[in-house]
C-alpha cells in the first residue's frame, strides 16, 4: 500500500515553522503575465485585454488574477460554455450573501467545534474530537487544554497517535497538520510526511497562532481503494448543495485529490489534483493539477502511477444520501459546500461551508456557475430575503 509522502531524510528536530499560516503570496506583474498569456494564446496584446475587460465588466466580475487563474484566455479549454457565467471571488461574495441571507447561522458553520458537535448530535457521521486547545479558557478540562502544561499533557499521550490538528475556526487547510506519532526520547512529535520537529516548538506555534482555538481529531484513513491511489490521505469530494422548498439537491460536485508531499488535499498546495466528476455515478471524467499557465492534464496519479480516469469513487450513493440529509437539517443554509470523504466504512463529513470556493467546481467541470439554475435559486433566495426582513424590521431598522 502506498505511503501518503516520502519520508523527509532529515532526523534532526526543526524548530523553523511547519504549519502553513498563510497561503504563498507570490508577486504577480500584470505586464508579464500578459505577455505569456499572449504567447499561448497566439494572439495580440490588444485582443487579449478586451477579451479581459468584456468578462470584467461582465456577470462574473472577473479581476486579472481571475483571468489567468482560471485560464479564461483559453478557448479551447472552455469550449462549448459561455465564460460570462465564470465567477470571481468578488461576485461569489455577492452570491453568498443573496443565497445564504441568514446570516445569524454563519457564526455556527465558521466553528469546526460547532458544526462537528450540531451534525453528530443529529447522528450525522463526523470525525469525534480528541481534544481541544484554547486559551480563553481558565481551567481545562479532560479533553480541553488551555496552556502549555496541556497542550503537553494531550501531545505526549500516545493513546491520540496518529492524529490530525487544525484550527477550530479557518479556512483552506491552513494551520492543519498530520501528526504520526510523540517520540519521548527526542521529545519531538514525526508528522504525517516524515518530518520531526520539537515539541515545544510545535506548542509555542500553537499559542502564537491559534490560542483561541485548535482542535485534534483521530487521523482516519481512506477507503481502500483510495489509499491504492493516492495513499492514506483524506481526499474529499466536494459537493454543493442548493435547497430551496423542492428539497435540497446536488448542484455541482469535485474530487480533492492530494499528491506528492502534501497532506491535505486543498487544491491551492502546488501538486494536488483536482477531478471532474460525472456526478450521477462518481466517476472520474477528467483531472487537472496547476491553474493558468501552469494547468495540466492527469491520466494517472503522479505518486502511484494508478489510474485515475474512470476511477469509481467509493460508496458515492451514500455519500450523496448523506449531504443531501444534511443540508435538509440546514434548512437557513441554502448554499453550503461540503468536504466529504469515503472510508472503508462509509461516509464521513470532514467540513461543511456556507462559502464555498465556486473556483474547484468551475476549473474542474470547465463551465462557470452562473447558469439558469443557479440564477432562478438567487432570484427566490432574494424575495425570501426581502419577505424576512420586512417580517424582522426591528433587527434591520438600523442597518
Amino acid at each position: 500500500m502506498p505511503s501518503a509522502a516520502a519520508k523527509v531524510n532529515d532526523p534532526t528536530p526543526q524548530a523553523s515553522p511547519f504549519i502553513d499560516v498563510a497561503r504563498p503570496q507570490a508577486k504577480r506583474h500584470i505586464d508579464v503575465a500578459l505577455l505569456k498569456i499572449v504567447a499561448a494564446s497566439k494572439t495580440s496584446p490588444l485582443k487579449v485585454m478586451q477579451d479581459y475587460v468584456s468578462l470584467a465588466f461582465g456577470p462574473g466580475k472577473i479581476s486579472f488574477k481571475d483571468y489567468t487563474l482560471l485560464r479564461l484566455f483559453d478557448g479551447e479549454f472552455w469550449a462549448g460554455t459561455d465564460r460570462r457565467t465564470v465567477v470571481g471571488p468578488q461576485r461569489a461574495a455577492t452570491i453568498y450573501q443573496a443565497i445564504n441571507f441568514r446570516l445569524d447561522w454563519w457564526g455556527l458553520l465558521d466553528n469546526k467545534v460547532a458544526t462537528g458537535s450540531y451534525l453528530a448530535a443529529y447522528g450525522f457521521p463526523v470525525i469525534p474530537f480528541l481534544a481541544l486547545y484554547c486559551e480563553n479558557l481558565k481551567a481545562g478540562a479532560a479533553k480541553a487544554a488551555c496552556d502549555a502544561q496541556g497542550l503537553h499533557r494531550i501531545l505526549t499521550d500516545e493513546a491520540n497517535y496518529p492524529m490530525f490538528g487544525k484550527p477550530a475556526e479557518g479556512t483552506q487547510s491552513l494551520g492543519s497538520i498530520g501528526l504520526q506519532r510523540y517520540l519521548p526520547a527526542e521529545e519531538s512529535l514525526e508528522t504525517c510526511e516524515g518530518r520531526v520537529v520539537t515539541l515545544d516548538a510545535f506548542i509555542d506555534q500553537l499559542r502564537t497562532h491559534y490560542p483561541t482555538g485548535y482542535l485534534f481529531q483521530k487521523l482516519v484513513l481512506p477507503h481502500a481503494d483510495i489509499r491504492a491511489v493516492c495513499g492514506d490521505r483524506l481526499a474529499t469530494v466536494r459537493m454543493i448543495t442548493l435547497r430551496d422548498e423542492a428539497g435540497p439537491r446536488l448542484f455541482r460536485a469535485c474530487w480533492k485529490i492530494p499528491a506528492g508531499a502534501n497532506t491535505a488535499d486543498n487544491y491551492w498546495r502546488k501538486g494536488n489534483l483536482l477531478a471532474k466528476l460525472d456526478i450521477a455515478q462518481g466517476r472520474v471524467l477528467r483531472v487537472l493539477s496547476g491553474s493558468g499557465l501552469d494547468l495540466a492534464q492527469h491520466d494517472r496519479h503522479p505518486d502511484t502511477n494508478a489510474p485515475l480516469i474512470g476511477f469509481q469513487i467509493p460508496h458515492w450513493q451514500r455519500m450523496l444520501d448523506t449531504v443531501i440529509e444534511a443540508a435538509r437539517l440546514m434548512q437557513h443554509v441554502p448554499l453550503i459546500g461540503w468536504d466529504i470523504a469515503a472510508l472503508d466504512e462509509g461516509p464521513i463529513i470532514v467540513e461543511m461551508n456556507e462559502r464555498p470556493d465556486f473556483t474547484l467546481p468551475q476549473l474542474a467541470d470547465g463551465r462557470g456557475i452562473l447558469e439558469p439554475e443557479l440564477m432562478d435559486f438567487m432570484m427566490v433566495q432574494q424575495h425570501k430575503f426581502a419577505e424576512y426582513k420586512k417580517a424582522n424590521w426591528r433587527t434591520f431598522k438600523d442597518l
